[in-house]
Parts: structure tokens; sequence; C-alpha cells
């Protein structure tokens, strides 16, 4: 049996625990939705195909540690094993790029239904998302076709002219991908401020997004190894480490009714899936507010008709202990009154 050194057992463990947290992030995410009867073929489709290519891309990882017979498998010593490597760094290159951008996306969708509220955040969303789709087919273009031909990317020492170098390729990608990390993670941030929630409440809501920071972390982790030229395991540990955040972000935001919520009214703890109820009515979208205490749980569909106002009684009952939910917005033609929760 193979002793494997320290920089390939942490990409080697990195890998299998990541495998299992994003399965279960969105395994859980999954079965919420689909309880709810509130799948969406976007936010929630995205969401699977990048974890379905984060497995393929740690899967061929680990396959190529395990198969290698050597210890340090990220460091090749023979042009077979080199070309063996560069193919590996190929594939894996093709799969990171596309792969990062199925996150975004799938994140951008979710941004749509929650904080489409005003038209500049619709325009907001919109414009981030086109630049997405660009930056994707650009750079998963220059990373699969750096070389021609294209097997010239896997061999050790290709004819003069023939590739791109990869850190023309690399560090733009790299930079420009932790530039739609920064934007993508700064609109929420921004959008919550703009919500009915009082200024208290709103500080968990964005701690919810702020987590994603992390995956900047990584993203700068894994720029600086390109650009100090850093072997194989340091490239591979920060990639794995990005992707594998990035779709464990991308779920948190659906995932707050794992968390109890305690009920004074009836002096019982219940935990509820705050799911999305659909966008109906005249166009309207969803926004959040504070929730009132109600048996359908805590994510409803906003109207005069069935959410009657609340007394001055009923707020002292409930106390400080009310949830938030996504409700619809009204149409700016009819008027809609809202009492605050102090």
């Amino acid at each position: 049996m193979i002793t494997l050194d320290q920089p390939t057992q942490r990409v080697f463990s990195t890998g299998v625990a990541f495998i299992v947290l994003t399965f279960v992030f969105v395994a859980l995410r999954l079965f919420l939705r689909a309880r709810a009867k509130q799948l969406s073929f976007l936010s929630d489709g995205l969401c699977l195909a990048s974890f379905v290519l984060f497995c393929a891309f740690v899967g061929l990882m680990l396959e190529y540690i395990v198969n290698n017979g050597k210890s340090d498998p990220f460091k090749p010593s023979t042009p077979t094993d080199l070309a063996k490597f560069l193919k590996i760094l190929y594939v894996e290159q093709v799969l990171f790029t596309f792969d990062i951008s199925l996150v975004k996306l799938s994140l951008l969708a979710l941004y749509w239904n929650v904080f489409g509220v005003h038209s500049k955040t619709k325009i907001v969303i919109v414009t981030v998302t086109a630049g997405c789709v660009i930056w994707c087919l650009v750079f998963t273009f220059l990373a699969a076709f750096r070389c021609r031909p294209v097997g010239y990317a896997w061999v050790p020492v290709p004819p003069p002219g023939t590739c791109m170098s990869r850190p023309s390729v690399y560090l733009p990608l790299e930079a420009t991908n932790l530039f739609f990390d920064i934007v993508v993670l700064c609109i929420p941030v921004f959008t919550i401020g703009q919500l009915n929630l009082s200024r208290g409440k709103k500080i968990p809501v964005i701690g919810i997004f702020v987590v994603g920071v992390s995956v900047c972390v990584a993203s700068i982790g894994r720029l600086f190894g390109i650009a100090q030229g850093g072997d194989g395991a340091q490239l591979f540990f920060w990639s794995c480490m990005q992707l594998g955040l990035a779709i464990v972000c991308s779920c948190l935001p659906l995932l707050g009714a794992v968390i109890p919520r305690k009920n004074k009214a009836s002096s019982r703890s219940t935990s509820e899936y705050n799911s999305f109820r659909g966008r109906g009515g005249n166009g309207s979208v969803l926004k959040l507010t504070e929730n009132d205490s109600r048996t359908d749980g805590p994510w409803m569909r906003s109207s005069t008709a069935q959410r009657p106002e609340r007394t001055q009684r009923s707020r002292a009952e409930e106390g400080a202990d009310s949830d938030y939910a996504l409700e619809s917005l009204p149409s700016k033609n009819r008027e809609h009154k809202e009492v605050s929760v102090v």
C-alpha cells in the first residue's frame, strides 16, 4: 500500500469531504423544495447539474490519485506520467470553468425570484447573468481550445506557436471569476436593505450570504497558486474548495427552515419548511417580510383578503419570535397597507 505525501493527502481528504458535504446540502435542498412543491427548473436544476459536474471533477481527481501508484502523483517524473497528468489537468480545467458558471447562474435565478422587487434590481440581475454567460462561453472555449490541435494541450513540449501559455489563459480566467463572485455576493446584501425587515432581523439574513465570502477566499488562493506557478496539488486543492463551497453557499438561503422556530402563542417549538409559494397574481414578485404565526408555514402568498392586519394585541402576544417570510408584492397601482413589527 502506497503512503501518499502530505499535499496529496490534503487533496484526497478535501475531495472526499466536499463530495459528502455537497451531497447533503443539495439533497436537503431538493427534498425541502419538492415537499413544498416548489422545485425550480432554473435555480434547483442548475444547482443539481453543478453538483453532478462537481462529482465528475472530484471523481476524476481521486481516480488519478488512487491509480497512479505513486506517493506524489501531482509531481510526474517521466514523460509518460507528465502527459497523463496534463490530460487530467486539461479535462479538470474545462469542468471547473463550466461548473463554477452553473453555480453562479443558479444563484442568480434564485435572486430573480426572491430579490426582483424593483426594476433596478432586475436590471442588475439580468446584466450580471449576461456577463456570467459570456464569461462561461469565452473561457470554457479558451480552456478547451488553448492549443491547436487540441491534443497538444497534453504534450509535454508542444511545438512553438501551437499553444497559448497557461498563465495567459488561467490568470485572466480566475481574476474575472473572482470579480463575478464578489458581484454576485453583493446583490443580496444591498437588496436586503430595501426590504421590509427591522434592522436587527436583517443581520442574520445577510449573514447567510456573507458565508459566501469563503468562496472568494478560495478563489484568491487559486489565483495566487496560478500566478506563482504552484504545483498540481495546490491548484486541485483550491479548485475543489472553491467549487464545493460555492455549491454549499448556493443552498444556504433555502435551508432556513431546518432551524426550529419558537411560537410563544402556542408554547411549542416547530420546524417548518419555508417554501416559496408561487409568484401568483398580476406579475407580482417575492419579498422578505416578517411573518405572523400560521399553521400553513411561514412562506405565504401575500393577499389583503387572506392576511388581515395584525392588531397591537396580537403583535404583543407574538413578541420578537416572528419568522421571515417571502410574500408577493402588490401591484404598483394598488394600495397595500402593511403594519411594521417593532
